[in-house]
Parts: structure tokens; sequence; C-alpha cells
């Protein structure tokens, strides 16, 4: 099986479509990545006219700023590696590879989402959910900005029960709950669209975070965010780490483990205060 994306047929837009708006533009859009008041249309044909058409119809709503054409494999230039990572293998829907004895295969397609696998902080956290599952075994996961949801995936392949993977951009969300149904695992995980300080005070054993630093920060002033609960937060820069594990020790939370990457990139993984 080959992959399924060739060239990329992007259409850089002022503006934020409402849902509804995404419906009308046909067969060939592969979503929609949303940031700061900007839509990214991405599309696997040329689109010309029904973004032309979507802009006239909605004047003073959007505005189409640019257009180009990419090819797949220079947007997602791992489209097509095998990772393995600690007790897992994670490769396409598409690829042929077979998995290594005693690695749990993990299917992902990333479409045009980032979070293949590839970054430290993503490596950092599975290898962080081994090493917790092997001790403890928290059923209820949060899993906050889930981007992909290779995350989700790996926690329930270790064994958690419940899993609400949640991400702000509506692309992201999609493609999770796209590799969730690849993974045949719709029964454990619910994706959903929203913000992460929204979920903060959801019930659950383990918040697993791989955020910005703004959003954890702001999450990390909430008493509820860790009580009770095991953590895995990532996505942190060497001058953001202090201020995060000074916020979470305030909450009466220890970190237990950390990882360092590139001498640039921070992973801590510990237990907040009982509930």
């Amino acid at each position: 099986m080959e992959c399924p994306y060739k060239d990329l047929f992007i259409y850089y837009i002022q503006g934020c479509l409402k849902p509804e708006l995404e419906l009308g533009l046909g067969d060939d859009f592969l979503g929609n990545w949303e940031e700061d008041g900007y839509s990214f249309l991405f599309f696997s044909r040329s689109a010309h006219k029904t973004v032309f058409d979507l802009v006239r119809t909605n004047p003073g709503l959007l505005l189409l700023l640019d257009n180009y054409i990419m090819p797949y494999t220079q947007w997602q230039q791992d489209h097509d590696q095998i990772l393995d990572i600690g007790g897992f293998s994670v490769c396409a829907p598409w690829s042929d590879h077979e998995t290594p004895p005693g690695k749990t295969r993990l299917w992902m397609d990333p479409g045009v989402v980032f979070g293949t696998g590839t970054h430290p902080t993503t490596r950092d956290c599975m290898l962080a959910l081994e090493i917790l599952y092997r001790d403890e075994k928290p059923r209820r996961v949060l899993d906050l900005g889930t981007g992909t949801g290779l995350l989700a995936l790996a926690v329930t392949a270790l064994g958690a029960e419940s899993v609400l993977a949640v991400d702000l951009n509506p692309l992201a969300a999609k493609t999770t709950a796209r590799n969730v149904e690849l993974n045949h695992m719709e029964d454990r995980i619910r994706t959903v669209r929203g913000s992460a300080l929204d979920y903060v005070q959801e019930p659950a054993d383990l918040v697993v975070a791989n955020i910005h630093f703004a959003v954890m920060k702001e999450m990390a002033s909430d008493p509820l965010f860790l009580r009770g609960k095991h953590f895995v937060l990532s996505g942190l820069l060497r001058s953001e780490i202090r201020d995060i594990k000074d916020a979470i020790k305030a909450l009466g939370a220890v970190v237990q483990q950390e990882w360092e990457q590139e001498s640039t990139w921070f992973t801590i993984m510990g237990k907040g205060p009982a509930g």
C-alpha cells in the first residue's frame, strides 16, 4: 500500500472557518489548521474555485492571503519512517513493516499534523509512560494537547481503560480520532476538540500534557490540576522548566524523574498531592 498523500495544495486565509463551512469543501479537503486567527486549508488537489467561492461568500470574515503547492514528503519528512520507541513500534498504515518481536505496534497516520513521534519530547513521554506503568496502573487518563493522539494510543496499549484526548486545534482532534479508529481503540479513547484549560479538573489517575508553556503555566495555577494524579509533563524548554517545577511543587506535587534532550527539551514525571 502506498502513501495516499502526494502533493498538498495549501490555502492561507485570514479568519477562522465555522465547522459548517468545512463541510462544503469537497472530498479533496484534508483539513484546516487554525492558528491565531488564521486558517491553513489543505487539499489533495487544486481547489482554487472552491476556496475563491468560500472567500467570496464570506466577505469581511475570510480573506485569501496566499496559496502554495508542496510535496507531502516535504511537509511530513518522516511519513514513512518506522519508529521503535521503548516497547513500541510506530508505523504508518501504508507500511508493510513487520512488528519486531516483543514490540507493540501503533498505527500512526499523521495526515498534515505534526506529531509522528520523532520529536524528543514525544519520545521521552512514551518512555516515561512505560516506566510509570511498570509499577502503577492508572486507569483514567487525561491527554491534554494530544496532537496526533500518539500518547493516548501508547497509554491505552499500556493498560489505561479510559482516555480523554483533548486538543484545541480541530485538525489535530480529527487526526487523533482517525488514529484511534486505525488502532481499534474507540471503546477506550474519547477525542474532543477543546481547550486543555477546560479539562484540568476532570477526574483522572494520570495527566499527560505535552503542550505549550503558556498553557501549562496556567494549568499549573489550578490547585486541582494534579491532585490525586500521576503526571507526565513535557514540551518545556530549559528556560521554562524551572517555572513549571516551582509551580507544581507549590501545589504539593513531587517530581520523581526528569529527562533532558539536546540540552533543550525537558520532560518530568511525578505524583500530585493526595486527593
